[in-house]
């Protein structure tokens, strides 16, 4: 994740009127779970990932372009040079509502539209949103020893869940398939907390 902070931005000085405002993944499109109160245009053939499906050592290193599928991003993960002129259009246009009374996912919209075609794209390895791995959603491009960052979107999450030791064996009563992901979370997490109690540090609650 280190190489994210050399990517090369905007300067400052440009006042956010650049091509490379900030570096983000594109939002999945797909809507696996049907949730009614998505978009109507959110399925798969209009989704950004989906045009990579033929190309999956690609996808591993090169996000699709900006503008690709519903051309917006997830607000999971975003570099960036913060500026005073880009804190200043994005309150300009919160205070718009004839503008933010259409965002159905406030931050990514806002910042999808303010700065449309004019952020960079990053291979979905650095904002990996979990439903891409499901069988019939991006599983075509997933490999799973080139994520850096896995996105936990959508109910349930493994934190809120007790460590059932593999999450192979059981299906998960929330999501459509057996989220191995979440497996992934809590072997992390007891790593972190045996360290952590080594070392004396009082449990933080997760």
């Amino acid at each position: 994740m280190d190489e994210l902070m050399d990517l090369e931005l905007d300067d400052t000085a440009l006042g956010g009127q650049g091509q490379k405002v900030f570096a983000a993944c594109h939002a999945c499109t797909c809507n696996p779970m049907n949730k009614p109160h998505y978009p109507g245009d959110w399925i798969p053939r209009n989704c950004a990932y989906s045009g990579q499906h033929d190309n999956p050592s690609k996808a591993q290193v090169q996000g699709p372009l900006s503008v690709r599928g519903a051309s917006m991003l997830n607000g999971g993960l975003l570099v960036l040079n913060p500026s005073e002129e880009i804190y200043n259009a994005i309150l300009c246009q919160l205070e718009d509502p004839t503008a933010t009374r259409q965002y159905a996912f406030a931050d990514q919209l806002l910042l999808s539209d303010i700065y449309h075609n004019r952020w960079a794209p990053l291979p979905y390895i650095y904002n990996a949103l979990k439903p891409m791995r499901w069988p019939g959603v991006h599983s075509q491009i997933w490999k799973d020893n080139k994520v850096k960052n896995v996105h936990y979107i959508l109910s349930s999450k493994p934190w809120d869940e007790e460590d059932m030791g593999s999450w192979g064996k059981e299906q998960n009563k929330e999501d459509p398939v057996v989220d191995e992901t979440h497996d992934w979370w809590w072997k992390i997490n007891n790593e972190r907390l045996a360290t952590e109690r080594a070392n004396g540090v009082v449990r933080d609650g997760f």
